[in-house]
């Protein structure tokens, strides 16, 4: 079983290992600040464990120092730094943010929360030769940031070129908080325009989630011009379940794009309209914009003497005929079918494709 150390030897050994390497004991030195330590915390008692388990050694110190240098040196490699304080007002957006719009009152909440808990984690640049820093991930957080009026922000500096950023940024922005269902149909097909994906299954891989979720945002994109005008504005109007509605009263009212918009407008001040309720707003609206179909006028067939025998009306796909009372209806109904029989076989009807 191994034995614990008193705290005073403890004390001496470890004063020992900080010494600086050739420096004679109770020598005093300069304090060297090392790097921010990366990774994982460990508790007390898993510190005074390794110290156990690691032979004293003069040269302790140095192989810390080595092995820090090690790290950053890979880093470097990899394109990025460790995690560094960066000035907010040296903070620019992404041109490839699909974010439209940022909901002010979750600005924030946000940056209430970095008040009471700090920053959790840290936001992610790329550095521009402006010596600004445009961000890749993290666009909320700074605007929260500069909210709660603070000057500095923990960031990871990633020096990557054009497309490898336009392709983090869309996707770091996934799971990104209160990014509506249009925002997200930018940016997939902003994942296909680029060749970053080929398909919407290899969009659904990158993005993590469903092939499903990405076929029913990009549908969205369908939508009337005058309906992705609005949504440019207010993307956060309408779900891919509203936009499915939407797509099904478009069939039925080939003409009703002005009407649905209109009443979109009201979703503004009214947003929790669910779609099945946004359906019969608006097919309501459609029916009131429709033109209704003049009824023909009655046609009046006289006998020889100028008096009404018949009086016809006609409808899409009906003749109707009433006959004057003192007519011989028998009669009259086998001279119509013979007429029409005579003029059927001047016509050619078109064949019925459902059959």
């Amino acid at each position: 079983m191994k034995s614990k150390q008193s705290e005073a030897a403890f004390n001496a050994s470890l004063a020992a290992r900080l010494q600086p390497e050739g420096a004679s004991p109770g020598a005093t030195s300069k304090m060297h600040m090392n790097d921010a330590p990366v990774g994982s915390s460990k508790s007390l008692d898993a510190l005074l464990k390794d110290f156990d388990t690691v032979p004293f050694s003069s040269n302790a110190s140095t192989a810390n120092v080595t092995s820090t240098a090690s790290v950053n040196e890979s880093l470097a490699e990899n394109g990025s730094s460790p995690i560094r304080r960066l000035p907010v007002q040296n903070l620019v957006d992404s041109p490839w943010q699909p974010r439209l719009k940022y909901d002010e009152t979750a600005i924030q909440a946000l940056g209430e929360t970095l008040k009471a808990r700090g920053q959790d984690e840290p936001i992610r640049v790329r550095p521009l030769a402006n010596g600004k820093f445009e961000l890749i991930s993290g666009h909320r957080r700074t605007r929260a940031a500069r909210l709660i009026g603070w000057a500095e922000l923990n960031a990871i500096v990633s020096a990557v070129d054009d497309r490898e950023a336009h392709k983090s940024t869309l996707l770091s922005n996934e799971t990104s908080e209160g990014l509506s269902d249009f925002e997200r149909a930018l940016s997939y097909k902003a994942l296909l325009d680029e060749g970053f994906a080929q398909t919407q299954q290899e969009v659904a891989r990158l993005a993590g989630c469903t092939q499903g979720r990405i076929s029913q945002c990009l549908s969205m994109l369908k939508l009337p011009r005058v309906i992705i005008d609005m949504l440019d504005t207010y993307p956060g109007l309408i779900t891919y379940r509203h936009a499915r509605v939407l797509q099904e009263l478009l069939l039925k009212y080939p003409d009703g794009a002005l009407a649905i918009s209109t009443t979109l407008e009201m979703m503004i001040d009214k947003p929790e309209i669910e779609p099945g309720e946004l359906k019969e707003l608006i097919g309501k609206a459609c029916e009131r914009k429709r033109p209704k179909r003049q009824a023909a006028p009655t046609r009046i067939v006289e006998d020889k003497n100028g008096r009404s025998a018949f009086k016809v009306h006609s409808t899409a796909n009906q003749i109707i005929i009433n006959v004057v009372p003192g007519v011989d209806v028998d009669l009259s109904c086998k001279r119509t079918i013979a007429a029409l029989r005579a003029f059927a076989e001047t016509i050619e009807v078109p064949e019925d494709k459902k059959s």
